[in-house]
């Protein structure tokens, strides 16, 4: 009799695991997350260093697989030969991004767009006036979850940025190597 009672059981369990398992899954369509990142940005200009990056975004999912991200970010290398002159850069940008189901690891890739706001500053205070340019990224990483709602996550991105007219080295661009806390709702 007890095993009778087992097996309805057992096919129900083996009917229902894969739905219950779908809607514990993060991220989902119309869903959405907010996070923050730091790290270190490395110009590619010779004259500039390695300096602090610094990033906050909202990312909507349009479906599982891919999402939108907008971000604001902030960098502000030195120039080598002078401590306390630095190419402060402004990122106002949007990412398409895609990433694959891997369990609590799920790898992803993207590319995007953004404003660059470049400023040359002095002993804190600006020195020229600033240049907005058009640059791209091209970004890779993995995401590792928590729990079903947040995640850490680690990044690689190389920026491109249009060149500069006014100052220092004319070639803003860079790899951006960053570690991050999202938050889904």
């Amino acid at each position: 009799m007890n095993r009778l009672i087992n097996i309805p059981f057992l096919a129900m369990v083996i009917v229902l695991a894969p739905a219950v398992a779908a809607a514990q899954r993060t991220p989902t369509a119309d869903s959405a997350a907010i996070g923050g990142d730091v790290g270190i940005f490395r110009p590619a200009a010779d004259g500039l260093d390695t300096a602090l990056s610094l990033d906050g975004f909202y990312e909507y999912y349009l479906s599982p697989r891919s999402s939108l991200r907008l971000g604001v970010g902030w960098t502000a290398p030195e120039y080598g030969a002078e401590r306390d002159e630095k190419l402060r850069h402004i990122r106002i940008g949007g990412d398409l991004i895609y990433n694959w189901e891997g369990g609590a690891v799920h790898p992803f890739v993207g590319a995007g767009l953004g404003l660059y706001l470049l400023q040359p500053r002095e002993n804190g205070r600006d020195t020229a006036d600033s240049e907005a340019k058009l640059g791209g990224v091209l970004l890779g990483g993995l995401e590792f979850f928590m729990n079903r709602t947040t995640s850490l996550k680690t990044e690689a991105s190389y920026h491109l940025i249009s060149n500069v007219d006014n100052f220092g080295p004319r070639n803003p661009d860079g790899l951006k190597l960053s570690v991050g806390l999202k938050k889904y709702f």
